[in-house]
């Protein structure tokens, strides 16, 4: 009786645990415990059950109990449209996400202030794509794209391409840029960084 119920629940599950597998691939979010999860894929299960019944097709697999026995009867074409919309789920909402536009029609009407996105940092460069300046503590400044960057403020990575740093020219009392001439440079957070200039156009 117990493992024909589990076999039950697992099967309803599964669609939503693809999906919230795909969702974590996708996009950049916290941690989240074993409990956390669970209850992801459950509503992801409910919602990929509940697009699946607009399609008005038969499960794609069904238990049965006769005695000891457990049958099965498989629908493959459901099966597929399943696993297709267990995939579709995800995709959108990443796209969502990612791009923050559910928020930004939040915002928009007031409802919250919030973004989508884990945090500051990462909203201003997904956000404001620009060539920018890093001050460092110690008084150095470099110039360069940022190429590839951390989703997390407390690990600040940023790979600037085409970096060139920035001196004093001590004849004339002003700024040059020193081209390093090579493809890019990885800033890590051991170089401390005081802040971050994004440059016009």
């Amino acid at each position: 009786m117990y493992t024909f119920q589990a076999l039950q629940i697992l099967l309803f599950l599964i669609p939503g645990f693809i999906s919230s597998a795909m969702l974590y691939s996708l996009v950049i979010r916290h941690d989240k415990s074993e409990l956390s999860r669970i209850i992801e894929a459950l509503v992801f299960s409910l919602l990929t059950y509940a697009f699946y019944s607009l399609i008005k097709m038969p499960l794609p697999m069904s238990l049965l109990k006769a005695g000891e026995e457990i049958n099965y009867t498989l629908n493959p074409l459901g099966f597929l449209w399943l696993v297709l919309i267990s995939i579709a789920l995800p995709l959108l909402l990443s796209l969502f996400i990612t791009n923050d536009w559910h928020m930004k029609i939040a915002r928009k009407l007031l409802i919250t202030r919030r973004t989508a996105r884990t945090s500051v940092w990462f909203d201003v460069f997904y956000d404001i794509k620009k060539h920018i300046i890093i001050n460092f503590e110690n008084g150095r400044r470099i110039f360069g794209w940022p190429m590839y960057y951390s989703n997390d403020p407390e690990k600040q990575y940023i790979f600037l391409h085409k970096p060139a740093w920035i001196v004093k020219d001590a004849k004339k009392g002003e700024e040059k840029y020193v081209d390093l001439a090579i493809e890019g440079i990885l800033i890590t957070p051991e170089q401390r960084i005081e802040s971050i200039e994004f440059l016009q156009d």
